[in-house]
C-alpha cells in the first residue's frame, strides 16, 4: 500500500487545521507501515482515534463560534459521526478478530483523508477566513500530538 504524502493540494490554508491534518496523515502512514504487527497497529489506531476526536471537536467548536451556516454544519458534523462510527466498528472488529486485516480500514481512511479535506474542511476554512477566525490551535491538541509522537 502507498503512503499518503502531504502536498499543497491537501492544504486548507488554515495553519491550525493543516497542522492537525498533517498529524493525522502521519498516523495513517504509521498504520500502513505497522500493518503486519498487531500490537503496533493497535497503538497507532488508539492514537489516531484520539487525534481524530480532538480534530473533530476543534472543527465543531470553530463552526459554533463562527456561526457557520446550520445546514453546512449539520452535514459536516454528520460526516464526522459517520466516520467515527465506521472507524469504531472496524477497530472493534479488528480487536475481536472478526477483521483479520487493517486493509479495509486503511482503504476507508485513505478515501476519507483526501475527500473530506478537499471538500468539507476547505469549505469550513474559507468561511472562517472570511470571518478572521483561522489559525487558532488549541492547547489540548498540542498535548495530544506530543503524546502520539512519544
Amino acid at each position: 500500500m502507498a503512503r499518503i504524502e502531504w502536498d499543497a493540494s491537501l492544504e486548507t490554508g488554515d495553519a491550525a487545521v493543516d497542522h492537525q491534518h498533517r498529524a493525522i496523515h502521519n498516523l495513517f502512514n504509521q498504520l500502513e507501515t505497522s500493518a503486519c504487527n498487531e500490537a503496533e497497529c493497535m497503538r497507532v489506531l488508539d492514537f489516531l482515534t484520539e487525534h481524530v476526536v480532538v480534530h473533530f471537536a476543534t472543527e465543531e467548536e470553530l463552526m459554533l463560534r463562527s456561526a457557520y451556516p446550520a445546514a453546512l454544519a449539520q452535514a459536516h458534523i454528520a460526516e464526522h459521526h459517520a466516520f467515527t462510527d465506521n472507524v469504531r466498528d472496524q477497530v472493534l472488529a479488528f480487536r475481536c478478530g472478526r477483521l483479520t486485516s487493517t486493509k479495509p480500514l486503511i482503504d476507508f481512511l485513505r478515501e476519507w483523508l483526501t475527500t473530506h479535506v478537499h471538500e468539507c474542511d476547505r469549505q469550513l476554512v474559507e468561511y472562517l477566513h472570511a470571518r478572521g477566525m483561522t489559525g487558532r490551535l488549541p492547547p489540548d491538541w498540542i498535548a495530544a500530538e506530543d503524546r502520539a509522537s512519544a
